[in-house]
């Protein structure tokens, strides 16, 4: 079995349904994805990232409207 590593991270840049499922679309940056057809674009199911996810940032934008509340 491969030993996995939590060393980097990975950029999510959309999601898709399909079938009842959920899909998201991965961009990952590590050495390893730049050596695939795919230049490192992958689609990982929500089960996959459910059990590997240890954190996650989201850009600030995303929270204006939330955080205009508590700064008065």
């Amino acid at each position: 079995m491969k030993q996995q590593t939590d060393d980097y991270g990975i950029h999510l840049i959309g999601y898709e349904e399909l079938d009842g499922k959920t899909w998201f679309l991965i961009k990952d940056s590590g050495a390893g994805s730049r050596n695939t057809g795919d230049k490192g674009y992958y689609f990982y199911h929500e089960d996959y990232v459910k059990l590997k996810i240890m954190d996650f940032m989201v850009h600030k934008d995303m929270f204006k409207d939330y955080f205009s509340k508590f700064n008065k």
